[in-house]
């Protein structure tokens, strides 16, 4: 029985890793600039005017001919004035593309230049901008304190703040209003089933209005998304049941679909908490995500369990109105919240394998899939082979968060500082979780351009449209 764990150890992590191995074949990395810590002031684009040119009136005579028995008239030309041509500039950009991320503790901007970045605000844990990149919502005073800041630093202001701690933040589409977790813990980094369950045991879900300055409870759990309807919101329900040999609640939940009062409430996925290896009901649901301008798809992964020496988990989409699961991706380990790209044909899902056989560590753990979800084909599961409804089409390995452009043409990622092209997946590489970097990559080439240094382990990244 051992031999044959073994065999299908081997056969799902090589499966896992395969589309690694050239991954980063041909990849170009220039060189980064001097990251300085200095804020650098806001600078104004201005366009450059054409001058009009307005021809003169001008009157022009025939020349006149040789006289003759009969005189020759002179024809009259009648010069009419052009009228000169409306110019309209495009207004001046306040700001061009940006990556946000953490360093030290502050947050930072830097654009795809490449140059130095700029400090937005400091002792930030976690941020969320508005759907225009405006505004930018934080986690402050050691996570239990959500403030409010422009995009160029400026109107820092608490929003809320108490005993708990507050992650997970989410903006309504308009900006009018902010969920997010409220948890008597600080939620952990990197996540485990185990660690998730303590978490999200004990934390519940609310909603701050900006306009009326309240806050509402609206259900016990955590990790919740606001639809691009802006009408409703998803979470994770708090897992309700014990497994043999553990400590928490760590069963039995669902994803819970609730209006902005918490009310009419219901689950849109659901896991028995059975470690069932052929029905893949799992034990858990969780990190659930919306498909952009789609109020009826749903994306969230699904935690099978130990099986084969390995915990395997499914990444599944999902329609707002029914329960029936469509799976994407096989993945091992915990899986963060998937990423739709903004055509929501593409997906992006991150993947930290915590219980590696291999005995990995550090950035070693980590990997992005970006996934296309026109394309179906059959994964490996220690039960046999499963229909998927995706086909990853690139693996950056050692990559712990991803950010779609806004155009979706590319990613950007946070890998372990000192990566370089070339690297084999099958060897540890950077089994430390010290500081990262990040890079620009793109599909079709790989790392294109290193952006920023001395990034935070385990730091999110945002890449805001030019305003």
């Amino acid at each position: 029985m051992r031999c044959k764990n073994c065999v299908l150890l081997f056969m799902f992590s090589a499966l896992l890793m395969l589309g690694a191995c050239g991954a980063d074949s041909g990849a170009v990395a220039v060189p980064l600039a001097t990251v300085e810590a200095t804020v650098v002031p806001t600078e104004t684009l201005t366009a450059t005017m054409v001058p009009s040119v307005v021809p003169t009136e001008v009157a022009t005579a025939l020349p006149t001919a040789v006289p003759t028995t009969v005189p020759t008239a002179l024809a009259t030309l009648t010069s009419t004035a052009v009228p000169t041509a409306e110019v309209t500039l495009a207004p001046p950009l306040r700001w061009p593309e940006e990556i946000l991320y953490l360093s030290g503790g502050r947050l930072l901007a830097v654009d795809m230049a490449g140059g130095s970045p700029r400090e937005v605000a400091s002792d930030v844990v976690e941020f969320a901008a508005t759907a225009d990149g405006s505004r930018l919502a934080l986690v402050r005073g050691a996570g239990r304190e959500v403030w409010l800041v422009g995009r160029d630093g400026s109107g820092l202001a608490l929003l809320v703040g108490g005993e708990r701690f507050l992650s997970d933040l989410s903006w309504a589409p308009d900006g009018t209003a902010l969920v997010f977790t409220l948890a008597t813990t600080a939620a952990p980094f990197p996540l485990t089933h185990q660690t998730w369950s303590a978490w999200c045991g004990g934390a519940e879900v609310a909603i701050y209005d900006l306009a009326q300055q309240q806050s509402l409870a609206l259900g016990q759990g955590c990790q919740p998304a606001f639809g691009p309807d802006g009408l409703r919101i998803i979470f994770a329900e708090r897992p309700s049941a014990a497994l043999p040999g553990f400590d928490v609640i760590g069963a039995s939940n669902r994803i819970v679909m609730v209006n902005r009062r918490g009310e009419n409430g219901w689950g849109v996925a659901r896991a028995s908490g059975e470690l069932d290896e052929t029905a893949h009901q799992g034990l858990v649901v969780y990190a659930p995500s919306w498909a952009p301008g789609n109020a009826n798809q749903i994306a969230y992964q699904r935690f099978l369990g130990y099986q084969a020496l390995v915990d395997i988990n499914l990444t599944e989409r999902s329609s707002a109105s029914s329960t029936e699961p469509t799976p994407l991706e096989v993945g091992a380990g915990w899986g963060l919240a998937p990423k739709f790209a903004p055509d929501g044909l593409r997906m992006a899902v991150v993947d930290y394998n915590y219980s590696d056989a291999r005995g990995f560590s550090g950035y070693d753990l980590w990997s992005v899939r970006l996934l296309d979800l026109a394309q179906e084909t059959e994964t490996f599961l220690p039960s046999g082979t499963l229909r998927v409804a995706a086909e990853a089409f690139d693996v950056i390995n050692a990559a712990t968060t991803v950010a779609w452009a806004p155009d979706g043409s590319e990613v950007a990622v946070v890998l372990p500082a000192g990566w370089r092209t070339g690297l084999d997946p099958l060897e540890p590489q950077f089994p430390e979780a010290g500081l990262g970097e990040v890079w620009r990559w793109q599909p079709e080439r790989g790392a294109v351009q290193r952006l920023a240094e001395r990034v935070d382990y385990g730091s999110p990244l945002l890449w805001l449209p030019a305003e």
